[in-house]
């Protein structure tokens, strides 16, 4: 998997109005049978983006949240055109 790619099928969920918990997250990526992903990779990708600030999160019933910050759109913009 190319250094980019899974930033791009991550941050590609969401939408600025979209919230998604982890558990949503990996399901979507269970999807694509190309990609195998353990679902600790998925879960160290979210924590990177969310210091990265393209993430915001929060904790609701046990769950983190995840939404696409204003940075996250712009980078998921960018890795688009690039």
């Amino acid at each position: 998997m190319d250094y980019n790619q899974l930033k791009i099928r991550i941050l590609g969920l969401f939408e600025l109005t979209k919230e998604f918990d982890s558990l949503k997250i990996r399901q979507l990526l269970a999807t694509d049978t190309a990609l195998k992903l353990t679902d600790k990779a998925v879960e160290m990708a979210l924590l990177r983006y969310w210091r990265q600030g393209l993430l915001s999160r929060s904790r609701r019933a046990g769950r983190f949240q995840y939404a696409l910050t204003e940075r996250g759109l712009a980078r998921k913009e960018w890795l688009l055109k690039n």
